[in-house]
């Protein structure tokens, strides 16, 4: 029922100061928020992307072009996006809404705010609410094992009256960190932002019928075609524009899609892309020009194969949904009523090609975006596909005050990162990847069945894991003593056995001091987090690794050479925890083993050897390795350095100086303490010049002089070496 006699007020929302952006870094899944309800970034992937975008797994020091030359050239990137754009609408049909001049009100057959939708008024106001970003990490001295360990919250009004709380929400620990869950709360509060004016007026009002739409564009990581594809003489041929989309329409689409648990099983609908082929090559449909080394340049050291560029399966997973009238009443049983699938200008709506550069409400009339979001539709899946989804719950009925929740978890899976560094040599694709994301989506509905209906620090939640052991901190550093030992001693401390942790009934769930089950010690050079196990230390063996003098444990890596870097991690486990409670009360009585996650590794470091006493040994500095061969496992580095060189059996203090064989300066390198007054005997060289530029291969002259007082000060010594590429 419609209700008119009420007094209009119109008023301004605060001016905060805006914070409209918002990241998920604490898990394995990556992404970047904004505070009107999109999800992903609202355009193409640029060159001017610098956070991650459904980006699988995530890590810390990802390379993307960062203009257009970058991208058509021999750089490699290495970060895998997959989410486009994506985010709620609300189609309010036969609503009131405020008229210019005066801004009375007048009924409307649809009034539509939208998040994701390519062109049209998004329908919100400019100064929205900013993020609020809450840190909750376990082992800080204020964790709350109640409530995520990341969350971003927001709220802002719509057009429709119809105002929005918006709450994400992520976590850390092993089996719990492949998705993030959204908790969108949309209440009919009569506040009906005006853009034009970009100010509120109020209205109580009936709606009549209402369509909760959730909209995402989905392209499995265009890793693959950057990388593949170099065109140096028509850039706009190469695939590298628009982040790797390619050019041409229809060319470069590569997916395949998956619809599952559409049926009342008492699960929300799971879909998802994968790519035709997992970016083991190009596909055969492919028209742009290949980089002619492409094999060469993603085989990495140890493999035989090319790496997969793109092998995860990446989606969407309905957790929660108010029940519409008429509808399956159990609330987990989250299937839209229509749910389509579009491919990206190969498929036609009402006569109009779906272009997702232009799909939105300058292309189509409100009454067909209605049309849209209320029809089913699915493609044949043969692996040409880039796949547009859209869930749409309703029909609703909303009077003043009513409110309508869906919660949905962005989720992903892949199979074991070893094998895709070395190119899937068994071929596990897709079959691992596809069983990783249903056990991930398995996992985040736990995670919501655990959470609802519980009220933590006046937060309704919408999910709630058991807590890991916090991760000890950890470091590691260079203990080398001579030039033939190569050693890293890595060590942690006792914050896991020094830690309690309680659950939803307010009983003790974790006690360190006699839960610790061990500690296990990784060891890897991949930045995504591919780890090989050094050593199990059980709980019966801790006094051996205990150092007193340090307050901390210590293990010592022998397995090592000078030279090649690493990053290490100490993960610390409990194999048999005990029932928990969860935030909603619910008791699980076996969960599996909980360990702490790899956000505490050590930075990058290696072994280096101590310097060289010039009077006492004589001067014998070398080049290793010489020649370097790129892409030679026996004649280069590796990952993560994979062209350093290093000048050896160096003095405390020297400078080299390198030169190419016409004899102009190309490097000079000084070598000297560190920061913290250790002594090396070698310095890294990155066959970059002084100014910067990756040098030419050929053969470099290279001279080395003393600088250390008291050791035969100014002593030289030369040398060539020869770089191949």
């Amino acid at each position: 029922m419609l209700r008119l006699g009420v007094i209009i007020v119109l008023f301004s929302v605060p001016a905060w100061a805006q914070q409209n952006m918002a990241t998920h870094t604490r898990g394995k899944l990556w992404e970047t928020l904004f505070n009107w309800g999109f999800i992903g970034h609202p355009g193409a992937w640029d060159y001017n992307q610098r956070t991650g975008i459904g980006f699988y797994p995530g890590f810390s020091g990802f390379t993307y072009p960062r203009r257009e030359e970058d991208a058509n050239s021999e750089l490699i990137i290495d970060p895998n996006f997959h989410n486009f754009r994506t985010g709620p609408w609300i189609i309010a049909k036969d609503a009131m809404t405020p008229v210019p001049p005066d801004y009375h009100f007048e009924p409307k057959d649809f009034v539509i705010y939208h998040s994701s939708l390519a062109t049209g008024e998004e329908g919100v106001l400019s100064n929205i609410a900013p993020w609020v970003k809450t840190s909750n990490f376990n082992g800080a001295p204020d964790f709350n094992p109640l409530l995520p360990e990341e969350m971003n919250y927001s709220w802002f009004h719509t057009v429709t009256g119809i105002t929005v709380k918006q709450r994400s929400m992520a976590w850390s620990y092993p089996g719990y960190h492949d998705f993030i869950i959204y908790d969108f709360v949309f209440t009919n509060t009569g506040d009906i932002a005006v853009p034009a004016i970009n100010k509120t007026v109020h209205l109580d009002q009936s709606l009549n019928e209402v369509w909760i739409v959730f909209h995402s564009g989905i392209q499995v990581s265009t890793k693959g075609w950057i990388n593949f594809h170099w065109n140096q003489s028509s850039f706009l041929e190469s695939a590298a524009p628009a982040g790797g989309f390619g050019w041409h329409p229809k060319h470069g689409y590569n997916d395949y899609y998956a619809v599952e648990n559409r049926t009342a099983d008492g699960k929300g609908t799971l879909y998802y892309s994968r790519d035709y082929n997992g970016g083991r090559e190009p596909a055969p449909n492919d028209t742009y020009v290949k980089r002619p080394n492409w094999q060469q340049l993603l085989t990495k050291p140890g493999a035989s194969l090319p790496e997969l560029q793109d092998p995860a399966c990446f989606g969407f997973v309905f957790l929660y949904r108010t029940p519409p009238p008429g509808a399956n009443p159990d609330p987990f049983d989250a299937d839209p009523n229509f749910f389509n699938v579009y491919s990206d200008e190969m498929h036609k709506f009402r006569g109009k090609t779906v272009d997702f550069e232009g799909f939105g409400l300058s292309t189509f009339s409100r009454n067909e975006i209605y049309e849209y979001a209320r029809h089913d539709f699915l493609p044949p899946t043969n692996g040409n596909l880039y796949c547009w989804y859209t869930s749409s719950f309703g029909p609703y009925k909303l009077a003043p005050g009513d409110s309508v929740r869906l919660i949905v978890a962005e989720v992903a899976g892949v199979m074991d990162l070893k094998q895709v560094y070395l190119g899937d040599p068994n071929h596990w694709y897709p079959d691992s990847s596809i069983a990783a994301i249903r056990r991930n989506a398995e996992a985040a509905r736990r995670a919501a069945r655990w959470g609802l209906g519980a009220k933590v620090n006046g937060i309704d939640l919408a999910a709630d894991v058991p807590e890991a052991p916090p991760a000890p901190n950890c470091r590691a550093a260079n203990v080398s003593t001579g030039s033939d030992t190569a050693l890293i001693a890595v060590q942690w401390d006792k914050l896991a056995e020094e830690t309690e942790i309680t659950d939803g009934s307010g009983a003790v769930f974790f006690d360190g001091a006699t839960e610790v089950s061990g500690y296990r010690i990784y060891r890897g050079n991949d930045k995504r987090g591919i780890w090989d196990l050094l050593a199990d230390i059980p709980r019966a063996e801790f006094d051996q690794y205990w150092r007193p003098d340090l307050n901390r444990y210590e293990y010592i890596d022998r397995d090592l050479q000078f030279g090649f870097e690493f990053y290490y991690y100490v993960q610390v486990y409990n194999s048999n925890p005990k029932p928990w409670t969860s935030a909603n009360g619910a008791r699980v009585e076996r969960l599996g083993e909980l360990a702490s996650d790899d956000n505490n590794r050590t930075a990058l470091i290696g072994a280096r050897p101590g310097p060289i006493n010039l009077e006492e040994k004589g001067w014998d500095v070398f080049v290793a390795p010489n020649p370097y061969v790129e892409g030679d496992p026996n004649r280069s580095f590796g990952e993560p350095t994979p062209r350093k060189i290093e000048f050896r059996n160096l003095p405390e203090r020297a400078t080299i100086k390198i030169f190419s064989v016409s004899g102009d300066l190309i490097k000079t390198l000084k070598h000297g303490p560190d920061e913290l007054g250790n002594l090396f005997g070698s310095i890294a060289w990155d066959q970059r010049s002084d100014s910067g530029l990756l040098v030419a291969p050929g053969l470099y002259i290279y001279v080395v002089q003393s600088d250390t007082p008291d050791s035969l000060g100014g002593t030289k010594a030369k040398g060539k070496l020869m770089i191949i590429r």
